[in-house]
C-alpha cells in the first residue's frame, strides 16, 4: 500500500509512519522540517517539506496513494485566527478534495475529543454528541479543530471514504508538553504531594500514544468503516483516584494527591478574563475553559471496539511505566 501522511514527524504521526514502514508500505510525508524526517527518509519515505497552510503544492502527490492519514495540525497556542484557519481548516478541506479527485480509497482524519459540548457533569459522550456551543471561548486551536471536524463529517455524509478518529488526551514519554497526565490544572508540592484542581471521581479521557497509533492504522484498513466516526479512549471508566494511585507507584512521582474544587478558583479567573477583555489581549475565556474542565463526562468507545476491532493493546500500568522510565 501507499500512504500519504501529514504530521508524520509529530508525537503521534511519527509512530504511524514507523509502523507503516515496518509493514512495508510506501510512505509520502508532508513535514514542516525535513531534518526531523531524516530517519524515515533513510528508510525510503518520500519527504515533502511544506507547511499545512501552504499545502497546495503537495496536493498532487496524493495521486497513486491508497490512503491519506491526516494527522498534522497547527497546535501552537500563539498566532492569529487566520493562521489556524489556513493550517487546520482549509488544509483539511483541500486534502479531502484532492483525495477524492485522485480516487484515494480511504481518508483518515485525526480530530480530537476536545470538540464536544460538556454542558454538565455526569453525561456520556458518544460520536453524536454536539460540538461545543461556545467555540470562540476555547482558543484558536480547539475552535479550528471543530471547524476541521465539521468539514470531515460533511465529506463523510456526502459519501466520500472519510473516517474520523477523535482520540482522547494522548500521553507518552516524548510528549512535548506533558508526558504523563498530572491533572488539567496542578501544582506539585515537594516530592510527594500533588495539588489537582478537580475531583477524584473525574474520568480523564486518556489514550496511550501506541494505542492511539493502533487506532489510526486500523482506521486506514478496517473494512466497511467509510463515513464512520470513532472516539478513542483507553478506559472510559478510569477515574483520577485510580489513575493517580497507579502514578504514585512510579519512582519520582507524587504518591499523595489533594483535590481542590474548581469553583474555588472561578471568581479569580473570571476577574482575569475581565481584565484581558478590557485590554483586548485575547478572545478566549480562561474561566470558561476552567469550568468546562471541571465537568465530568464518560466517553463511549463502543464503536471503535466493535467496528474497528480496536482495543488498547498496552494496559495503563505498562503504559505508565514505559512513559516514566523512558530516557528523556
Amino acid at each position: 500500500m501507499r500512504a500519504f501522511v501529514t504530521g508524520g514527524t509529530g508525537f503521534l504521526g511519527r509512530r504511524v509512519v514507523q509502523r507503516l514502514l515496518d509493514r512495508g508500505d510506501e510512505v509520502v510525508m508532508v513535514v514542516r522540517d525535513a531534518a526531523k524526517a531524516a530517519v524515515a527518509a533513510e528508510r525510503g519515505a518520500e519527504i515533502i517539506e511544506c507547511d499545512l497552510a501552504d499545502i497546495d503544492g503537495a496536493l498532487g502527490r496524493v495521486a497513486g496513494c491508497d490512503v491519506v492519514y491526516h494527522i498534522g495540525a497547527r497546535v501552537e497556542t500563539s498566532g492569529g485566527w487566520d493562521e489556524f484557519v489556513d493550517a487546520n481548516i482549509s488544509a483539511t478541506e483541500k486534502l479531502i478534495d484532492a483525495a477524492d479527485r485522485h480516487g484515494v480509497g480511504r481518508f483518515v482524519h485525526v480530530s480530537s475529543i476536545g470538540i464536544f459540548e460538556i454542558g454538565e457533569s455526569g453525561i456520556e459522550i458518544d460520536e453524536e454528541t454536539p460540538y461545543d456551543s461556545s467555540p470562540t471561548l476555547r482558543g484558536h486551536y480547539t475552535r479550528s479543530k471543530i471547524g476541521a471536524d465539521r468539514i470531515a463529517c460533511a465529506a463523510a455524509r456526502a459519501g466520500k471514504p472519510v473516517v474520523i478518529l477523535r482520540p482522547g488526551q494522548i500521553f507518552g514519554h516524548d510528549h512535548p508538553q506533558q508526558p504523563l497526565f498530572m491533572g488539567r490544572v496542578n501544582k506539585r508540592i515537594g516530592g510527594s504531594t500533588l495539588l489537582v484542581v478537580s475531583q477524584g471521581s473525574y474520568h480523564p479521557p486518556l489514550v496511550y500514544v501506541e494505542n492511539a497509533a493502533d487506532a489510526v492504522l486500523q482506521a486506514g484498513t478496517a473494512p466497511e468503516v467509510e463515513g464512520r466516526i470513532f472516539n478513542v479512549v483507553d478506559d472510559s471508566d478510569l477515574t483520577q483516584d485510580t489513575y493517580f494511585a497507579e502514578v504514585g507507584n512510579l519512582d519520582g512521582y507524587p504518591s499523595r494527591v489533594i483535590y481542590l474544587p474548581v469553583g474555588l478558583f472561578a471568581p479569580a479567573v473570571k476577574l482575569v478574563d475581565l481584565l484581558f477583555r478590557v485590554l483586548k489581549r485575547r478572545p478566549w475565556s480562561a474561566a470558561y475553559q476552567l469550568l468546562r474542565s471541571g465537568r465530568d463526562a464518560r466517553y463511549a468507545t463502543d464503536a471503535a471496539r466493535q467496528e474497528l476491532g480496536w482495543e488498547p493493546r498496552v494496559p495503563l500500568r505498562e503504559a505508565l511505566v514505559a512513559t516514566a522510565n523512558a530516557p528523556r
